[in-house]
């Protein structure tokens, strides 16, 4: 009889660890792709929303008109100039387009960002995924404050930028001044899409002058905080340069709007569907609601867990381990962490978006905290860091995955939409001969078809709405018109047309005058958004 051998576990055919590897990058890169993919997807369907009509005009404006002189703008000019220059790169005159493309590639430049310093803190690949991946699936950012044409995404790949550089620098015992600079270089562009973003500059400056420990004070300001301030300075520009031309025209728009006409229109108007917060109660539940997400929480519970594990750790006495973990850099990002949360409990009215930049400091305390381990402990935690990304996604799968159906479809995105619907709108008044500017309170959809708008009423409804709360000599800075001027300003200069339908209230003395002057209605447009149906009247013929 002819022997048969026992196999041995050990001579079974296993897969070798190379191909293990290779299939598990392979698996990893095409769910990358798949949730880049559909993020894009979600920000070219994301519906249109009003705080664009603020933003996105610039993008065509700014070809012929002067930021805050000439038009509305309640904002630092970063958003502006980044849109504006992205439209004219890319040669499209998409303009809703051109903005959400500019969001989009502050997403990649975020992830980017992520990818890299998570990398290097930890050494791992799959946990600086894990943490992209949790930052991808944030509820926030899938909703208008990463989806929207607006500032608010805009300076958070810059903060983080800018934090994890200092991090990464103030762990060297010798930092490398051209990184610090760079950190200060983002920080201050940061600033330039959204003031909020000054909280990151505080603890940064604060341990320029007390890191590296092993630096002299001198050797620190000479190799850190000089660096830091002339990356700073060259980021500071964009704001400087207005600052310090016009510097009453400036403020009059960035700052006292916020805290003199619009805080004055929240406090007397009730606008419903807003999600605004006046009270500290109200913010601090708005605050709970974004910050305990599902990805937010799962994160929060990671730090925790890393935290305590780390003080778990059999090696050196309390003391020891508790100056080991709780060091310079993790004291950085929790300055950073509690200056931002302050911050975004500062505005009134506060908004959900307001709520975002304290988000960005848990993938760095992840990783600060990860890579802090003894590698055996690492090898133990990453199967529950990968577990718990994996449910946060699962969880986020129907909002990632709400728009893929139109991957073949880009005539059915929003952005084309809402082009189309600029268009349709030139031709009807091009076809009924109506000369003149078009009047309304959204002026992305007749700039999308190339026509002319209202200076006072190009960035929509905003310094239109608070006319009443404004001051003369406030008012003196602003292009602005309000319902009780706005029919003056008609008589002196006749709309072509008027598109109305948006807001009933604030529309009203505009809807009085194309009544009163014979504009003749058309309804059926072929299209509306979140905020109405509209209808265009146009000027009748002159004789």
């Amino acid at each position: 009889m002819t022997d048969i051998d026992e196999v041995a576990p050990s001579r079974v055919a296993m897969p070798s660890a190379d191909l293990k590897t290779l299939v598990s990058r392979a698996a990893i890169a095409a769910l990358s792709a798949l949730l880049v993919f559909s993020l894009f997807l979600r920000l070219m369907n994301y519906e249109m929303r009003k705080d664009e009509q603020l933003y996105v005009p610039p993008i065509r404006l700014l070809d012929h008109y002067r930021l805050y002189e000439d038009f509305f703008y309640n904002h630092p000019p970063g958003s502006a100039w980044l849109f504006h220059w992205i439209g004219a790169t890319v040669g499209s005159n998409h303009l809703l387009f051109s903005g959400r493309l500019s969001v989009f590639l502050a997403w990649i430049l975020f992830l980017a960002a992520i990818g890299g310093i998570t990398y290097a803190l930890t050494r791992s690949g799959l946990i600086s995924w894990c943490v992209a991946a949790l930052t991808v699936a944030n509820d926030l950012f899938l909703t208008q404050t990463g989806m929207a044409a607006t500032n608010n995404f805009l300076p958070l790949p810059f903060a983080f930028t800018g934090l994890g550089l200092f991090v990464l620098a103030a762990r060297e015992r010798h930092p490398k001044p051209f990184l610090i600079g760079v950190a200060g270089l983002c920080l201050s562009l940061a600033v330039a899409f959204k003031i909020s973003a000054v909280a990151f500059i505080p603890p940064v400056a604060v341990a320029a002058f007390l890191l590296p420990r092993a630096y002299r004070f001198k050797d620190r300001i000479l190799r850190v905080v000089a660096p830091l301030a002339a990356g700073g300075l060259v980021g500071g520009m964009p704001i400087l340069i207005p600052l310090v031309s016009a510097p009453q025209r400036f403020l009059a728009h960035v700052a006292q709007y916020h805290t003199g006409p619009h805080l004055q229109y929240w406090r007397m108007t009730n606008a419903p569907g807003e999600d605004q917060a006046l009270t500290l109660t109200e913010k601090l539940l708005l605050a709970q609601g974004i910050w305990f997400s599902a990805a937010g929480a799962v994160a929060i519970s990671l730090l925790l867990a890393l935290l305590l594990t780390a003080f778990q750790a059999p090696d050196g006495s309390g003391r020891e381990r508790l100056f080991r973990i709780i060091n310079g850099p993790l004291l950085v990002v929790a300055g950073a962490l509690i200056c931002s949360a302050a911050m975004s409990l500062l505005p009134t009215p506060s908004f959900p978006q307001y709520f975002a930049p304290p988000l960005i400091c848990l993938p760095l305390g992840l990783a600060l905290l990860f890579g802090s381990l003894a590698p055996e402990t690492r090898k133990r935690l990453q199967p529950v860091v990968v577990a718990a990304t994996l449910v946060v996604l699962a969880i986020e799968v129907p909002r990632l995955a709400q728009y893929i159906g139109t991957a073949a479809r880009p005539d059915r995105w929003t952005v084309t939409r809402v082009h189309d619907a600029g268009v349709a709108i030139s031709q009807r008044i091009a076809a009924a001969r109506a000369e003149g500017k078009v009047a309304t309170l959204s002026p992305i959809y007749p700039l999308e078809g190339g026509l002319e708008v209202y200076p006072e009423l190009a960035t929509g409804p905003f310094v239109y709405r608070t006319a009443a709360f404004t001051d003369h000599d406030l008012a003196t800075w602003y292009t602005m018109t309000s319902p009780d001027l706005i029919a003056a300003m008609f008589d002196a200069d006749p709309p072509g047309a008027l598109l109305l339908g948006f807001d009933e209230v604030l529309e009203r003395p505009m809807l009085d005058f194309a009544r009163r002057n014979g504009y003749t209605p058309m309804t059926e447009l072929g299209f509306k958004d979140r905020y109405g149906s509209p209808v265009l009247y146009l000027r009748p013929p002159q004789k």
